[in-house]
């Protein structure tokens, strides 16, 4: 629900943002053209009934979607610095009278709208803005079941490692998660994400603190992977066996997991061990 709410009220906040800049962008071609298209005026006079109101509803939008998102909501962030200016842009709007003394508060007014929608751009990027469904399946929204990680196919029973450090790399929401795994005694004795391309912290994060943490504690992946980071836990596990690799001596490695097709299912599958404390 918590996903919902802010992949939800961040796309209501996204197309107030497209409104409000085609009530700039027409108010700008029709200074242009000196207020001759009678088409572009109704269209202007049309929605600029609405414009405090549209402001309005971007502030609190945008404030609740800051609530449910990665970040708090006065940390520094573009969202958070996008809210602020959608803030000033009103404030700014209340004081005209007083600002008009100056160069005219319109003149304030547009410069923050400029700021403003660049901020709202960038940080759509920033956050994946388009491949927003892909999150929403990720998180196992559509089942609203716990989703494990399942089907590697053979154990390490048997299998010796080479001391040492590697590095591990798989794909998890996107390419390019790196792990390295330190190895001693052919046991695990930490693990670290190097380098990732993961998209929104608030469901990614939780699977680099806890499969990492649940391998090293058990000494095995036989470990649910987080709900709402499914194709990151995976990864992890996925960059650990890629690691193990490279230390293996004799013996042979689980099969690498598949990602998988169908997003939010599969309830009470679990992983099958990666046994280190059987070979002691």
């Amino acid at each position: 629900m918590d996903l919902l709410l802010n992949f939800g009220f961040a796309w209501i906040s996204v197309i107030l943002t497209i409104i409000l800049s085609i009530i700039y962008i027409l108010r700008k071609m029709l200074i242009k053209s000196k207020y001759e298209n009678k088409v572009l005026a109704s269209i202007n006079k049309s929605l600029r009934k609405y414009h405090k109101e549209f402001g309005i509803a971007l502030v609190i939008t945008g404030f609740i979607h800051g609530y449910f998102s990665s970040d708090e909501i006065l940390s520094f962030n573009l969202g958070t610095v996008a809210w602020v200016v959608s803030i000033l842009l009103g404030l700014n709007w209340m004081a005209r009278k007083v600002l008009s003394k100056y160069r005219g508060w319109i003149y304030y007014h547009r410069g923050l709208t400029v700021i403003f929608i660049l901020t709202i751009l960038l940080h759509v990027v920033q956050v994946g803005g388009i491949q927003v469904h892909k999150i929403l399946l990720e998180s196992g929204v559509a089942s609203n079941q716990k989703v494990t990680a399942n089907n590697i196919n053979k154990t390490l029973s048997g299998a010796t490692f080479k001391d040492g450090i590697y590095t591990g790399e798989a794909d998890g929401f996107r390419p390019g998660l790196k792990v390295s795994v330190e190895i001693k005694d052919n046991k695990i004795t930490s693990i670290e994400i190097l380098e990732h391309n993961e998209v929104n912290s608030r469901y990614y994060q939780k699977a680099f603190d806890n499969i990492p943490q649940a391998i090293l504690n058990s000494q095995s992946i036989e470990v649910d992977a987080t709900s709402g980071a499914t194709f990151t836990s995976i990864g992890i596990m996925n960059a650990v066996n890629n690691a193990l690799s490279q230390a293996l001596v004799s013996g042979t490695l689980p099969d690498t997991k598949a990602l998988p097709q169908n997003r939010g299912h599969g309830k009470g599958d679990r992983e099958r061990k990666f046994d280190f404390e059987s070979r002691q």
